[in-house]
């Protein structure tokens, strides 16, 4: 039993020690990693020694200073491809729906059209006519924000390929668009008016992945009546729900 439990406190303890390295310090000494930990030098220096060997950490041949290793970074794109956006966002999707009531909608892009991957929808009045596996345009709803956050080439793509009205307020001037999509991108979030569903508001947000690369969008849709008395409450917690889904995913909030 003893052994076990001194095993158990020495993988506890490498556990904390590879925990300090982060984006804002990266790099450190084997004294600051033992004053850090409150550990003997000794410890941590066989610490580092294991960790070194097996690629877990570098030590970098100047400073002297350790930092993480590419182990862990193969470690992490084994996570990262396991990870499944809509297993990942579904449980966010339906805390975001008991707040709500409001139907609530995750998107992707597959090629230059968005395709909308998960729903919960409202039982209440105005019904959304995306549905889970359609194909939906980038250039009005609630994946305009996708657009907004594709790389410049694609965006222009799109702008340029013609742009599809299905109500009065959907935008078809590329300058407009252009406007609208550097718009979203300042306030992190999109906010559209029956561009899809006459009578529709949208409320969308960024999900975001260890490379801080948005990967799909998060929305909430209903009757505008029934939305714009709670927007400010609204944009709110779809901002929060899209920061915590993106978490998961690994994202660090920078």
């Amino acid at each position: 039993m003893k052994e076990a439990n001194k095993g158990l406190e020495t993988v506890q303890r490498t556990l904390n020690l590879l925990s300090l390295f982060t984006v804002d310090k990266p790099e450190w000494g084997i004294t600051e990693l033992a004053e850090e930990l409150g550990l003997h030098k000794s410890v941590v220096h066989r610490m580092l020694y294991t960790l070194h060997s097996n690629s877990f950490v570098n030590q970098n041949v100047v400073t002297k200073k350790y930092r993480l290793g590419v182990k862990l970074l193969e470690l992490g794109m084994v996570v990262n491809e396991s990870m499944d956006l809509r297993t990942e966002a579904r449980p966010f999707m339906e805390k975001l729906f008991k707040e709500t009531g409001e139907t609530v909608l995750l998107a992707i892009v597959d090629g230059l059209t968005g395709i909308c991957i998960e729903k919960i929808e409202s039982s209440e009045g105005l019904k959304c006519t995306s549905r889970v596996g359609k194909r939906v345009p980038l250039n009005a709803g609630y994946t305009k924000l996708l657009l907004a956050h594709m790389p410049q080439e694609s965006t222009d793509l799109v702008i340029n390929s013609g742009l599809i009205q299905f109500t009065k307020q959907t935008p078809t001037d590329p300058n407009i668009l252009k406007k609208q999509i550097e718009e979203i991108r300042q306030i992190g979030y999109s906010l559209t008016y029956g561009e899809m569903d006459e009578g529709s508001v949208g409320v969308s947000v960024p999900l975001r992945d260890y490379t801080n690369t948005v990967i799909g969008t998060l929305a909430i849709v209903g009757p505008q009546f029934r939305i714009e008395p709670k927007l400010n409450q609204y944009i709110t917690l779809c901002c929060e729900t899209g920061d915590q889904v993106s978490r998961r995913l690994g994202w660090l909030g920078v």
